[in-house]
């Protein structure tokens, strides 16, 4: 299984948090040589602007070259599996992939800023194990509800960056618990984005999706239209991967 380096899906615009524009996005991947870019930004339950956003994307779909595709990036909220999604997705039609992603703790009662469970780690409230645990099976269950939704493809985006935010990291994950996460990614057809802008997830996690058949994708995460494309610690994992 190879990592396609001519493809960037996760590319973020000025809709959510970019500094470039959709059209920008879209001439710096053909400047770059790119077969196919997916333009992501940050939706919330309360976002409104997905038709502008979906007409922006449509105009440059089909044309020879690159194939150009739609998604949403929205955070994981609790334990299971809950997404920041605005609650018309699906009505307003459009969109390609949905990114989940781990911008905050999944906490059984909502998201917790990581500051806060690194000082509740730190406290003894929560041990290490307990919230790796807790982050697998939110992404587990983000991930197999999400793949329930027939119009989207599902994309876990920089999976695992989470955990040096709140003091810990992927090396601690249990082998056992990371293959049974890779399973059922695999089971509901999720892919997996190996991104550059946080270098995450590991050679370790990125063998272990590969070995379960989980389809890897590779993500600039940019903001700005010259980060589009660009592949330094990406190329780095796969190829500590064997991927």
């Amino acid at each position: 299984m190879n990592v396609a380096l001519d493809e960037d899906f996760h590319v973020h615009s000025t809709f959510s948090d970019g500094a470039s524009t959709v059209a920008e996005n879209v001439q710096a991947s053909r400047e770059r040589g790119l077969r196919a870019v997916c333009l992501v930004d940050h939706v919330r339950r309360d976002t409104r602007w997905l038709p502008e956003f979906t007409a922006a994307v449509d105009q440059y779909r089909g044309q020879p070259g690159l194939r150009v595709l739609a998604g949403v990036e929205a955070k994981i909220l609790d334990t299971a599996g809950h997404l920041d999604l605005p609650l018309d997705l699906q009505t307003v039609g459009g969109i390609d992939l949905v990114l989940i992603a781990d911008h905050q703790f999944p906490a059984d009662n909502g998201p917790v800023h990581p500051d806060e469970l690194r000082a509740a780690l730190e406290f003894g409230s929560m041990t290490s194990a307990e919230a790796i645990e807790r982050l697998c099976q939110a992404t587990a269950s983000a991930a197999t509800a999400q793949a329930a939704m027939a119009q989207t493809v599902t994309l876990l985006a920089h999976l695992f960056s989470l955990l040096p935010k709140i003091g810990l990291d992927e090396a601690m994950v249990p082998g056992a618990l990371l293959t049974d996460l890779a399973k059922r990614v695999a089971h509901v057809g999720a892919m997996v984005e190996v991104n550059e802008k946080w270098s995450c997830p590991s050679a370790r996690t990125v063998a272990a999706m590969a070995d379960a058949g989980v389809l890897l994708v590779a993500g600039s995460d940019s903001h700005h239209c010259r980060e589009i494309g660009v592949y330094h610690s990406v190329g780095q994992t796969v190829r500590a991967a064997g991927v």
